[in-house]
């Protein structure tokens, strides 16, 4: 048990790091892969059936050998981006409309796609595979995007407001005297107005 969560662990951590990157990288072998092949007559195996399409969507301008370079063109481009990491947005848009017309053929060439009622054929079943890249292209166009957007600035906190000073405490009054002990003579007379006391001495030198 351990062991199986150290592994999964293992790997949830290398997913986190390179798993978007590995998608990536991956559907750009795929493309490049398929793509490449193209440029030759005669060694893809889906040539006949690109270059029908091709020719269908574009209404006879692209014909032939022309249009299995335009799409073996179109494929190696987009594979070669999507292995750099340049232009992962702009290249996924191009992909997904690309993908479009890929599908295109189960409408227009129904016979040689489907065999019969959701049975596909050799060449439609290589079409309908189609379906994970563009589950795969919205995880990669959707990581990007969400990781070109610059953070949000984290708002200051509320200033705070200066305590107001607590009430001054009161003074303590004073002791009184205990009864029959009259205050000491010192404490009467430190009350006295020096100046007073002054006046007084003059009148008696007097």
């Amino acid at each position: 048990m351990r062991i199986y969560l150290q592994l999964t662990r293992s790997l949830e951590r290398l997913g986190a790091s390179f798993g978007i990157a590995a998608l990536r990288i991956s559907i750009g072998i795929i493309y490049l892969w398929f793509g490449v092949p193209k440029f030759f007559p005669g060694v893809s195996p889906a040539e006949v059936l690109a270059s029908k399409t091709v020719e269908r969507l574009t209404f006879g301008v692209i014909e032939g050998t022309a249009a299995s370079v335009v799409t073996g063109t179109l494929e190696t481009v987009l594979g070669l981006l999507l292995i750099s990491g340049r232009l992962v947005p702009l290249t996924s848009i191009g992909l997904l409309a690309h993908m479009a017309g890929t599908f295109t053929p189960l409408f227009i060439f129904p016979k040689e796609t489907w065999e019969g009622f959701c049975i596909g054929t050799l060449e439609g079943q290589y079409i309908l595979k189609n379906l994970v890249i563009v589950a795969a292209a919205f995880v990669v166009i959707g990581y990007s995007k969400a990781h070109s957007r610059p953070e949000p600035a984290e708002p200051a906190g509320p200033v705070k407001a200066a305590e107001p000073a607590g009430p001054a405490e009161p003074a303590e009054p004073a002791e009184p005297a205990a009864p029959g002990h009259p205050e000491p003579a010192g404490t009467a007379s430190a009350a006295v107005d020096p100046a007073a006391s002054g006046s007084v001495t003059r009148h008696a030198d007097v």
